[in-house]
C-alpha cells in the first residue's frame, strides 16, 4: 500500500514518520518557504461580493427606465425590489447549509454562475411575469453568498485577524453597490448611442447583460483558484497552513444537520436576528427607494440620483473597515461577551441620530448626507455580525450566518412595500417619507438596547451537545 508522506489533519502538520525519506523530503519541497496566500483568497471573495451588489442594486438606479419600457406601476416596481429579498431570506439558512456541506469552491462557484445568469437573463425580459421571476431567481442563487464567505474567512484566517478579514470581504458588497449607480448610469447613456434592436426598447439592457457575462466569468476564475482550505492549496506554505489554523478548534469531520434545536432556543441568536431585521429593513432604503424618494421630494435628475446613492455606500465602506479592526481590538480589550455586544449597541445608536435628522432636513444632499452617516453606521456592526456567527457557529458558520441573514433579507424584502404604504397615506409624499424617517430610528432604537445581549462566547454546537 502506497504510505502518504503527509498528516495533516490538523495543526502542525507532521510527516508520516512510515513514508520513505525521499517522498518526506518530495512533501515538503512542494510547498514554498513563505506564502500569504490567504489575502488572495479574500481579495477573491471580496470580488464575488462586488458582483453580488452590482447585481442587485442595478435595478434601483435602471428602475424608472424599466417602469417606462414594459409599463409597470409603482407597486410592480416595488415588488420587483421585493421579490429578490424574499427568495434571498428564504433560501439563506439552506443555501449556508449547504455550502458548509459541500464546501465553498464547488458551491458558489455555482451560485456565481447561476445567479450571474439570472442577471443577464432579466436584459432580455420583455414583462413584469419574467422580469419578477428572474428576480426570485437571483435572490435564490445570491443567498448563499455571504453565508459561504464567512466560512471562508474563518476557514483562510486566523482567529486573531477574522475581524477584519470579514470587513474586508464585506467591503467588496459596498464596493459594487457604490460603483453600481454611477456605472449602470454610464452603461444606460452609452447604450442610447448604440443602434441595436435589442436596446430599443430601453437601454436598461445593456447593464444588466454585461453584468450576467462578467459574474460568469468571475465564477470560472473562483473555481480555478480557489481551494476549500489552506493545505488544499500547492502555494501555501507550511509556514502560513500552520499559522492559519493556530487558535482554530474547529474539526476537519463530516457535516451534518444544523444545530436547529440549539438555534431555536438560543436567545442572544434571536437577538441578533433582530437586529439584521431592523439592520437591513432600514439600511435597504438607500440601495431601493432613495432615488425614487430623491425624484419625488426634489426633483433630482437621474444622473444625480446616481451619485448621491453611490456616495453612501462609499461612506459604508469606511464604516465597514473601521468596524472590522475597531472589533478585533474591542474583543482583546473586553473580550467576545461585550465586545460584540458593545460594537452593534454603538452602532445603533449613530442611526438613530441620522435618521431623526432626516426627518428634518430639507435638500437633497443635506439628505445625502443623512445616509451616508446611516450607511456608515450599519457598516460600523457588520463585522461583528459577521464575527458572532463565526464565534458561536464553529463548523456550522454558514448555517449561523444564513439564519441572521435570512431574518435580515425578510427585513429588506418588506421594506420597500411598508414604505411605499407609509408613503402613500399620506397626501403629501414630503411628510409620507418623514414618517417613514421616524419609524427607522425608533426600531433602531429597539435594536440598540437588544444588542447589548448579545453573546458570543459559547458556541452553539457545545451547548447541544450539552442538552
Amino acid at each position: 500500500m502506497t504510505q502518504k508522506p503527509l498528516i495533516c489533519e490538523s495543526p502542525p502538520c507532521i510527516l508520516n514518520p512510515a513514508a520513505p525519506p525521499d517522498m518526506q523530503r518530495a512533501s515538503m519541497n512542494n510547498r514554498p518557504a513563505t506564502s500569504h496566500i490567504r489575502y488572495s483568497m479574500l481579495l477573491l471573495t471580496m470580488m464575488v461580493a462586488i458582483m453580488l451588489y452590482l447585481d442587485r442594486i442595478c435595478l434601483s438606479i435602471a428602475g424608472e427606465s424599466v417602469q417606462k419600457s414594459l409599463q409597470l406601476s409603482d407597486w410592480q416596481i416595488a415588488w420587483l425590489h421585493s421579490a429578490f429579498f424574499w427568495s434571498y431570506a428564504l433560501f439563506q439558512l439552506p443555501a449556508g447549509w449547504i455550502g458548509d456541506r459541500w464546501g465553498a469552491r464547488r458551491i458558489l462557484t455555482i451560485y456565481v454562475i447561476l445567479w450571474s445568469a439570472c442577471t443577464g437573463l432579466m436584459g432580455l425580459a420583455q414583462g413584469f411575469v419574467v422580469f419578477f421571476l428572474l428576480r426570485l431567481g437571483c435572490g435564490t442563487f445570491e443567498a448563499g453568498a455571504y453565508p459561504v464567505a464567512a466560512g471562508i474567512v474563518s476557514k483562510w484566517m486566523p482567529p486573531s485577524e477574522q475581524g477584519k478579514g470579514s470587513s474586508i470581504v464585506a467591503v467588496g458588497g459596498r464596493l459594487g453597490g457604490a460603483i453600481a449607480p454611477v456605472l449602470t448610469t454610464f452603461l444606460m447613456a452609452s447604450a442610447a448611442g448604440l443602434s441595436l434592436n435589442w436596446l430599443a426598447q430601453g437601454p436598461w439592457r445593456l447593464p444588466f447583460l454585461i453584468y450576467g457575462l462578467i459574474g460568469i466569468v468571475l465564477g470560472i476564475i473562483f473555481w480555478l483558484w480557489f481551494r476549500d482550505s489552506p493545505r488544499e492549496h500547492a502555494s501555501v506554505s507550511e509556514q502560513e497552513a500552520n499559522y492559519i489554523q493556530s487558535g482554530s478548534h474547529i474539526k476537519k469531520e463530516q457535516i451534518g444537520a444544523p444545530p436547529l434545536t440549539a438555534m431555536l432556543t438560543s436567545l442572544p441568536l434571536w437577538l441578533n436576528s433582530f437586529v439584521q431585521f431592523t439592520s437591513n429593513f432600514c439600511w435597504v432604503f438607500i440601495i431601493t427607494l432613495f432615488p425614487k424618494y430623491l425624484g419625488d421630494v426634489f426633483k433630482t435628475s437621474t444622473e444625480s440620483q446616481a451619485w448621491m446613492q453611490a456616495i453612501p455606500l462609499y461612506a459604508g465602506i469606511v464604516g465597514m473597515l473601521c468596524g472590522g479592526w475597531a472589533l478585533d481590538a474591542l474583543i482583546r480589550r473586553v473580550g467576545k461577551r461585550w465586545g460584540y455586544a458593545i460594537s452593534l449597541s454603538v452602532s445603533r445608536l449613530l442611526l438613530v441620530v441620522a435618521f431623526l435628522v432626516s426627518a428634518f432636513l430639507g435638500d437633497a444632499w443635506s439628505m445625502t448626507a443623512a445616509m451616508a452617516l446611516v450607511a456608515l453606521g450599519t457598516d460600523l456592526g457588520i463585522a461583528a455580525v459577521w464575527g458572532y456567527s463565526q464565534a458561536v457557529g464553529g463548523r456550522y458558520t454558514g448555517s449561523i450566518l444564513g439564519w441572521g441573514n435570512m431574518w435580515g433579507n425578510l427585513g429588506s424584502a418588506v421594506s420597500p412595500l411598508v414604505f411605499t404604504a407609509i408613503r402613500d397615506s399620506f397626501d403629501n409624499k414630503s411628510n409620507g417619507w418623514v414618517a417613514v424617517f421616524l419609524v427607522c430610528a425608533l426600531l433602531q432604537l429597539l435594536a440598540a438596547f437588544a444588542s447589548l445581549g448579545i453573546n458570543g462566547e459559547k458556541r452553539l454546537e457545545d451547548t447541544a451537545s450539552q442538552n
